[in-house]
């Protein structure tokens, strides 16, 4: 096959076919124009499917990624909703636990303060323990809202509780400090009270007199104690009282135990309610063996009976 030229007004490919067997030749004349017009036909034509190609890969991409991201959004959302969920169930039991420390609170502050009635505590208003099981209200789904705003009462009731548990502390340890310096106890075991506190026939005759204390009678060596937490401010022989010891329990009450056999504490130690002091004797005015105790507040003798448990 051949391609030449022809002249002409309008320019034209022409293609000859020529046989191998001798046959006619055959000629074919093709319009340059239509040629380039073939050609460019054929460019645009790749150039679009190309670019088809690219578009569709780009959007394939896309919407991969889309759908990557939209379905990590659900599953994120899932777990933030299950996250929350468990928050809400969190944040119940703690709040449930905070009302029976509050109610606790309440009890404690009865049975120190000795009274009938609910008081006030730092976390509001307490009511009396009764078996009510009222309860209602709509059914709403827990946010993180909620949960927020729960957990900052949450904190606020727990500085409250806090500072209130330490005021209930601090009146705990007054009262026991009170209870341990206020003389409630005997101070000997076993015996007898042969002598009691105010006016009193006089042990060795005369008449009556006036008795400060109670006598205690038994048997000699027996052990002496005090009878609440103080400081010792006297230790030694005191005229009637023969070797005497006088306690300081604070608040104006002091005690006094006389007629010991042996002293075993000295002046400025401090006791405790229940530690031994000294032995049972006949020291002073005694008819036997025996331990004058006496109480006094803010210096005036008053009935030990009144004290003693």
């Amino acid at each position: 096959m051949a391609q030449t030229p022809k002249k002409s007004d309008k320019r034209e490919y022409t293609l000859m076919i020529v046989p191998h067997d001798g046959q006619k030749v055959h000629s074919i004349h093709i319009p340059i124009i239509l040629v380039k017009y073939t050609v460019g036909l054929l460019c645009l034509i790749i150039i679009f499917m190309v670019g088809s190609f690219v578009e569709y890969r780009h959007t394939s991409n896309i919407a991969g990624a889309q759908r990557a991201e939209l379905e990590s959004f659900r599953q994120d959302n899932g777990s933030q909703s299950s996250k929350i969920e468990e928050l809400a169930k969190n944040a119940a039991v703690l709040q449930a636990n905070m009302d029976r420390l509050n109610s606790l609170d309440a009890e404690i502050r009865l049975i120190i303060n000795n009274e009938d009635v609910p008081v006030t505590s730092r976390a509001g208003l307490v009511r009396p323990s009764v078996n009510y099981n009222g309860q209602g209200g709509p059914n709403m789904e827990p946010n993180l809202n909620n949960i927020t705003d729960l957990v900052n009462e949450l904190q606020s009731a727990v500085i409250a509780r806090e500072q209130s548990l330490t005021e209930l502390k601090q009146a705990l340890l007054n009262k026991h400090a009170r209870m341990a310096a206020t003389p409630s106890i005997w101070p000997t075991s076993g015996g007898e009270v042969t002598s009691r506190f105010g006016w009193r026939s006089g042990p060795f005759g005369g008449g009556s007199d006036y008795h400060p204390g109670i006598d205690i009678a038994n048997s000699s060596g027996t052990t002496i104690v005090a009878t609440a937490d103080g400081e010792v401010i006297q230790s030694q022989w005191s005229g009637g009282y023969g070797n005497m010891i006088q306690i300081d329990h604070g608040n104006g009450i002091t005690t006094i135990y006389g007629h010991n056999d042996r002293i075993l504490v000295h002046v400025g130690q401090k006791v405790n309610k229940g530690q031994e002091i000294a032995y049972m004797g006949s020291t002073g005015y005694s008819t036997g063996p025996h331990v004058h105790y006496e109480v006094r507040v803010n210096g005036t003798a008053t009935n030990p009976a009144s004290f003693l448990k």
